[in-house]
Order: structure tokens, then C-alpha cells, then sequence
């Protein structure tokens, strides 16, 4: 049977593309602004986010974080790079969005010309696709910050406080060894953050004027840890505190008696008089 004969020759690459990153524009001509963004601008075409209320609000709050990872970060990022950097940055206090979620949030944001791609050479022959915020997509993360809704609730979902809540279906070990391992995944957390914290010093990054809020958000989220495993400890010393039998038969420290005053007249009078 006749085979062809395996390529020895390397695969054609191309020169990553280095001109500057532009908004998506029409065949026909160059992209109207969007009507959906109409909010964002006063009359004239010039923006004014801090005195202008929004008329609307056309992008989702996951929208508007990964706007804000490409514009805190000042990076060009790729879709997976945005999960990493959303994922450290947001993950105590916001849900970091799968990198489709992202993909589908990134075609939103480019059709309305809020960040600009181009294609980059990864290693030699993988190719992939760059994002960077517009000067339009920085007028309207910031007419978000100013004008967005402050009444949405803060949703917490917390598993292991679930689990604990419905314990009396379970073993009281069983309960106890969930509020562990969150124990043990706290204390990890907190190594973590406290080397992020080192490391942002040593770059020089805490002494960055652009990047005040973003840290002062990370030590809020550090002493939120702190908090945590604190509370845990105390969820934990509740719950042990239910097996009075056990602690009865609990000889880790000496019972001595108590003795009582002896006097002829009764407590109540005692303490009347």
C-alpha cells in the first residue's frame, strides 16, 4: 500500500502583526456609534461620565468587569489571560466567568467598539487573538462606576454554610470535617493573598496612584479571610458544644466542686438583704 511520505519541513509562521489595535468597522464605512451607548455621551459627542445619569443599561455587570480587567491590568490580554487575572482578582467578592463567557462578553463589547482586537503570534506557530479597551470603552466603564445601580442585592452563596445549615441530616463528624476542609482552603487563601501582597510590594506596584483602589479592595477581601476562619472556628466550637454526653466524660481538665456559702437564711433573702 502506497503512503506518502511524512513532512520534514518546519511549518510557515508569520510575524505577529504589531499595528495599532482598532474597533471593528463596517464594510460600508466607519461604525456609527451605537444607540445603545447613547448614555454614555452629551450632545455634542463629548462624554461627561460623573455629571450625565445613564438613560440605560445595555451590558451586563460581567461586561463591565472584564472591561475593567483590561483597563486596571493596561494589558493587552487574551480571552484565557482575562480568566486568570479575573479569577485572582475577583474571586472573593465576584464570580470570575468561564473563558466562553468571556468570549461571548468580548464579540459584545467589540460590535459596540468598547475594546479593539488583533491577532498575535503565541510561541512559533500558534496564533491568537488580543483585546485592549477603547477610549469609548473607558468612557463607558467609567459612566458605569459613576451612574451604575446601587440598590442590586449582594448575593452570597456559600456551600459549606448550606451544608451546615441542613447538618441534622448528616453525622455531626461529617459536619465538622466540611467546616475543616473550608478551614484548611481559608488558610490557603490567605498565604496566598499575603504573597500577592509581598510581591505587588516588591514590583512597586503599592505605590502605583492607578492601582490605589484595586489594592485597597485587596486588603478589604484579606481581612475578610481572616474574619472567616475566625467565624469557622467559632461554627466549629458551636457545634462540638452539642454532644454534652462527650463532654460530660471530658477529663482533659480537673472538675473540682463547687462549694456553696452556708447561711440560715434563703438565697432570695441573702440577696435582699
Amino acid at each position: 500500500m502506497r503512503t506518502e511520505p511524512l513532512r520534514t519541513e518546519p511549518p510557515r509562521t508569520e510575524p505577529p502583526r504589531t499595528e495599532r489595535l482598532t474597533p471593528r468597522t463596517s464594510r460600508t464605512g466607519p461604525r456609527a456609534a451605537s444607540p445603545k451607548l447613547s448614555f454614555m455621551y452629551d450632545t455634542d459627542g463629548s462624554s461627561d461620565p460623573a455629571s450625565e445619569a445613564p438613560a440605560s443599561e445595555p451590558l451586563p455587570a460581567t461586561a463591565y468587569a472584564v472591561l475593567g480587567i483590561l483597563s486596571v491590568t493596561d494589558e493587552e490580554l487574551t480571552p484565557g489571560e482575562i480568566r486568570l487575572r479575573s479569577e485572582f482578582a475577583f474571586r472573593h467578592f465576584y464570580w470570575s466567568p468561564a473563558v466562553s463567557h468571556i468570549r461571548r462578553e468580548l464579540r459584545r463589547l467589540l460590535e459596540l467598539g468598547l475594546v479593539a482586537e488583533r491577532e498575535t503570534t503565541i510561541g512559533q506557530v500558534r496564533r491568537s487573538q488580543v483585546y485592549q479597551t477603547t477610549a469609548e470603552g473607558e468612557r463607558a466603564l467609567a459612566s458605569w462606576v459613576a451612574h451604575g445601580p446601587v440598590e442590586e442585592p449582594v448575593v452570597v452563596k456559600n456551600s459549606v454554610l448550606l451544608r451546615v445549615f441542613l447538618g441534622d441530616k448528616a453525622p455531626r463528624e461529617t459536619i465538622l470535617s466540611v467546616i475543616d476542609a473550608r478551614r484548611r482552603q481559608v488558610e490557603e487563601d490567605i498565604r496566598e493573598a499575603q504573597w500577592g501582597r509581598r510581591r505587588s510590594a516588591e514590583l512597586g506596584l503599592d505605590q502605583q496612584a492607578s492601582l490605589r483602589f484595586p489594592l485597597a479592595v485587596s486588603e478589604y477581601k484579606l481581612r475578610s479571610m481572616y474574619f472567616e476562619l475566625g467565624n469557622l472556628s467559632q461554627l466549629r466550637d458551636t457545634i462540638v458544644g452539642f454532644d454534652t454526653e462527650g463532654f460530660r466524660q471530658d477529663d482533659t481538665h480537673e472538675r473540682g466542686a463547687v462549694r456553696h456559702r452556708h447561711s440560715d437564711l434563703p438565697r432570695r433573702e441573702r440577696l435582699n438583704a
